[in-house]
């Protein structure tokens, strides 16, 4: 158990950061769990790369912060931006939050530690920005799970939303799994297979490696995320990649966790063309299942189902331990009988009337934001 008093806080500078970190980040990363693509370096540094901003309306200043204990381990990183609104000015509001505020592209952010040291973390990290580093208005914590709120209880609080993550710990055989689920989800699966085989089509399951994944792969994957997002007569899914700069972020960051072998792209080709795509990442023995997308004319078919099911089976022949099938608590993801992770987004803020003002603002965007999705 780690001691609060004998964690030292340091803010790092953006010229030194990622350089001074690096392989120390990496090696804490490896050790968290579940693990997801958000806390590495290379997806934090390509963030602040594509996402940051230096406008007249929005300021983000680099605000990073590294915990270690008083013999030098590195045990939290926390990828903090303070940012100002307007950018300039006088009477600018400050607050200070993770990395990652881009509308959805990633899933979980917040601060990257081991869930054994977060209270301790939290702790020294709330001590630190109200002793240390004070100017602000709100302090956006986000990602924190539900024993770690009790940390920040001296703080005045609102709460901002509950995330929840689902992940299936994985057994050595798909019928193991299979037995498990409900009577309806079996006859889903089975009648995504017999569907296909009844109307003659033949289907199969191509896992792109980190060798093969290219412009065409994510090219795919784009075409069918946009088309399902298009679809004018089904439940609505956003475009997540829309924007000319979420997609030459997806592209980087793609490229550069592929080189490291931590990509697949999981495609399910009907009668040789790909009709369904879903992004995954290896992490070690975990496998995250990101965005997905298919075409729309093959819904009846069930072809994101069936994607799923071919890729649980996949991920079993090989070892792996966890299947990790992202946020949000959609059917597609509760029928598999998942083990919920609540992650919790608050926002902290002082007595001051430019705080309050900053609070009652924040909230206002916030359902704004809410009811345009």
């Amino acid at each position: 158990m780690i001691e609060t008093t004998t964690l030292v806080v340091n803010r790092l500078s953006h010229s030194t950061a990622f350089q001074h970190l690096w392989q120390e980040w990496e090696d804490l990363d490896r050790k968290l769990t579940p693990r997801t693509p958000f806390t590495s370096p290379i997806w934090n540094q390509l963030w602040w790369k594509h996402f940051s901003r230096a406008g007249m309306m929005r300021l983000d200043e680099f605000f990073l912060h590294e915990v270690r204990t008083a013999n030098g381990e590195l045990v939290a990183v926390a990828p903090l931006m303070r940012t100002y609104e307007p950018g300039v000015g006088p009477l600018r509001m400050s607050k200070i939050q993770f990395f990652g505020t881009d509308p959805s592209l990633t899933e979980i952010r917040g601060l990257i530690c081991h869930v054994r040291h977060q209270d301790a973390v939290l702790r020294a990290l709330v001590r630190h920005f109200s002793e240390t580093e004070k100017n602000w208005d709100l302090l956006k914590w986000s990602g924190i799970r539900a024993e770690g709120i009790g940390q920040l209880s001296t703080a005045k609080l609102k709460s901002e939303r509950q995330l929840p993550d689902y992940i299936i710990k994985l057994p050595s055989r798909w019928e193991e799994l299979h037995s498990t689920l409900s009577n309806n989800t079996r006859k889903s699966i089975r009648k995504g297979y017999e569907f296909l085989e009844r109307d003659g089509h033949r289907f199969a399951l191509r896992a792109v490696g980190c060798e093969d994944v290219d412009d065409d792969s994510l090219r795919r994957f784009f075409q069918l995320h946009r088309a399902r997002s298009s679809a004018v007569d089904m439940k609505q899914h956003r475009d997540n990649f829309h924007t000319t700069r979420s997609r030459k972020f997806l592209d980087e960051v793609i490229g550069a966790m592929a080189s490291r072998g931590l990509v697949r792209f999981f495609e399910l080709e009907v009668d040789g063309k790909a009709v369904a795509s879903r992004i995954a990442f290896v992490l070690g023995g975990d496998l995250y299942l990101y965005f997905s997308g298919y075409d729309p004319d093959w819904r009846k078919y069930g072809v994101m189902t069936t994607l799923v099911v071919e890729i649980i089976k996949w991920a079993i022949e090989r070892g792996f331990s966890l299947l990790n099938l992202s946020t949000g608590s959609d059917q597609s993801k509760l029928r598999w009988l998942p083990t919920e992770i609540l992650f919790h987004d608050v926002v902290q803020s002082t007595a001051s009337m430019r705080s309050q003002l900053a609070l009652r603002s924040e909230v206002w965007r916030r359902g704004r934001l809410k009811s345009m999705l």
